[in-house]
């Protein structure tokens, strides 16, 4: 598999990135490219194979442990955190989300982005949906529910401190 094509792209692009990363350079385009071009050959690969890598370290051992895909994944989002690209986290995410089964490993490094992504774009209501659905598809992910309790406790505490403040005007 190493020698396939769409492969080669995928590491040269992952190559770039972290190369430009330890030079200090962010890539723009880097990141996003190679994100893409591993999501390009996933659905390549699952054309002839609907199996193929059903959870994401599926694809460490399909590729011999050559890319560190599940690290590169995780770090593709800090990047995009890193650069503010909250829309992106979440049309991202969602990609990456629907692509596996995640019964192995745990999308919730992925799905709390997306959580704190729609709170920074000021989505609370639709943050507080998403945590649960996220509940409902992952019942046993005790991260679901905790990124609910701390939506719920965070959205209280801005209704509180609103109502203090509305108060305070009240009595000047």
């Amino acid at each position: 598999m190493g020698r396939d094509p769409k492969w080669e792209n995928f590491a040269q692009l992952t190559a770039r990135c972290y190369k430009a990363a330890e030079n200090g350079n962010t890539l723009n385009g880097c990141w996003n490219e190679a994100f893409n071009a591993l999501m390009d050959v996933i659905a390549q690969e699952r054309r002839t194979d609907s199996g193929f890598a059903r959870e994401l370290g599926d694809l460490e051992k399909i590729t011999d442990f050559k890319f560190n895909i599940v690290g590169l994944v995780l770090d593709y989002f800090d990047w995009l955190w890193r650069e503010g690209d909250y829309q992106t986290i979440c049309t991202n995410a969602d990609r990456v989300i629907n692509t596996f089964d995640w019964h192995v490993e745990s999308s919730s490094a992925i799905r709390i982005k997306v959580v704190k992504s729609l709170v920074e774009m000021g989505k609370k209501d639709e943050a507080m949906q998403y945590c649960l659905e996220w509940i409902k598809a992952e019942p046993e992910d005790v991260n679901a529910a905790m990124t609910k309790k701390a939506l719920l406790a965070d959205t209280e505490m801005l209704k509180n401190t609103m109502l203090a403040d509305t108060e305070g005007e009240e009595k000047c």
